[in-house]
């Protein structure tokens, strides 16, 4: 919404953020993030070949986002669309299958669960957190939510989905919205 202010913690290469900038006709405050430079560029080029003067961009590392942003007002809506293991990309990203094992799974699901740690604390009363990932593994999407709530039952799941990859060539992914009280 206009007004807004909105944090996304891992923008790169900009497509959700800059959607947010035009949703909101581009009247936001949008603080787009990603831990590498040239990633963060990416963001840049989308910002200015659109036109867009709502998004800043700043180079951060999202674990630490808790205690970084700590001393800046709270977000209303933050943005979470977590490193994943791809699999519900695989169609266009076939690589991510040679990656993908029992060692590196625990490696996503613990970075997973520290970025959204690292989030909540961010977000305003009654402002929400959007967790998304273009992986369809229950253990990052479902089993990650349900693990962060029993934390947090004061947390309040308002919508989560799960799409599967469809012979035509459609992407599968996760995405949960949650209500912090």
């Amino acid at each position: 919404q206009p007004g807004e202010r909105i944090l996304d913690l891992c923008a790169a290469p900009g497509g959700k953020t800059t959607h947010l900038a035009e949703l909101s006709g581009d009247k936001a405050q949008i603080l787009a993030c990603d831990l590498k430079l040239n990633r963060l560029r990416k963001i840049e080029q989308n910002v200015e070949r659109l036109g867009l003067s709502s998004i800043e961009t700043r180079r951060h590392d999202a674990r630490f986002a808790a205690q970084d942003f700590a001393a800046e007002p709270p977000f209303d809506a933050i943005l979470l669309d977590a490193p994943c293991s791809n699999t519900g990309v695989l169609r266009r990203r076939s690589e991510a299958r040679w990656r993908f094992d029992a060692a590196s799974q625990r490696r996503i699901r613990q970075a997973q669960a520290e970025l959204l740690r690292a989030a909540l604390p961010l977000v305003r009363s009654g402002g929400r957190l959007v967790y998304s990932l273009c992986s369809i593994e229950v253990d990052e999407g479902r089993d990650a939510i349900a693990a962060l709530r029993a934390e947090r039952p004061d947390l309040s799941l308002e919508h989560e989905e799960l799409w599967l990859p469809t012979p035509g060539g459609g992407d599968g992914g996760y995405a949960a919205l949650l209500r912090v009280p």
